[in-house]
C-alpha cells in the first residue's frame, strides 16, 4: 500500500527564485549621459566611414568625371561661394585679385580678406575630400586650377581665347 501512495504523491515543487533584475547601462550612468555616449560612438563610426570613402575617392578620382554640381555641393556653403567660383572660372588663367573679387561681389558686402578666407576654406575642403585644389594663387591673383577647368568643361586655352577677343 505504501508503494501506491508513494507513486501518487509528487514531490513538492521548489519555490521559484525570482531572477534579480539587473540595471541597464542607461540606469547606471543616467539616461541623458547614456544617449550622449551612444551618439558619440555613432559619430565616430560615421567619421571612419567618411574617411574610407574619401580614401576611395582619392584613389579613383583620375577615372571619375566630376560634375560641377557635385563640386559646388562639396565646397560651397552658400551662393556667395558659388559666385566666387563662377567669377574665377570666367577670369581664366590670368586670375583675379581679392580686391577685384570683393568689388565684383559688392552686393554681398564682402571685404578682400573675407573673399580670401572663403577661397582658402573651399580649397581646404576639396583638398581634404579629393586631394585637389580648386583655386591657385598665381602671382598676386587667384586663378582657377586645371582641375576646376576640367570639371566645368572649359579648357584653359578656350577661356584665354575668349577673353582676348
Amino acid at each position: 500500500m505504501q508503494s501506491t501512495i508513494a507513486q501518487t504523491e509528487k514531490p513538492a515543487p521548489k519555490p521559484e527564485k525570482k531572477r534579480k533584475r539587473r540595471r541597464t547601462r542607461a540606469e547606471k550612468v543616467g539616461r541623458l549621459k547614456y544617449i550622449i555616449q551612444r551618439l558619440r560612438r555613432l559619430e565616430r563610426k560615421i567619421d571612419k566611414i567618411n574617411l574610407r570613402t574619401r580614401q576611395i575617392m582619392v584613389g579613383i578620382h583620375e577615372w571619375v568625371k566630376f560634375e560641377p554640381n557635385y563640386i559646388e555641393e562639396l565646397v560651397c556653403k552658400d551662393e556667395v561661394d558659388a559666385r566666387i567660383i563662377e567669377l574665377l572660372i570666367h577670369a581664366g588663367e590670368g586670375g583675379v585679385s581679392s580686391p577685384d573679387l570683393a568689388r565684383d561681389l559688392a552686393q554681398y558686402d564682402l571685404k578682400r580678406w573675407t573673399v580670401t578666407r572663403r577661397i582658402q576654406r573651399m580649397n581646404r575642403t576639396l583638398l581634404k575630400e579629393l586631394n585637389k585644389k580648386l583655386v591657385e594663387y598665381r602671382g598676386r591673383k587667384w586663378a582657377a586650377s586645371s582641375f576646376a577647368f576640367n570639371v566645368w568643361g572649359l579648357p584653359e586655352e578656350e577661356v584665354e581665347a575668349e577673353f582676348r577677343e
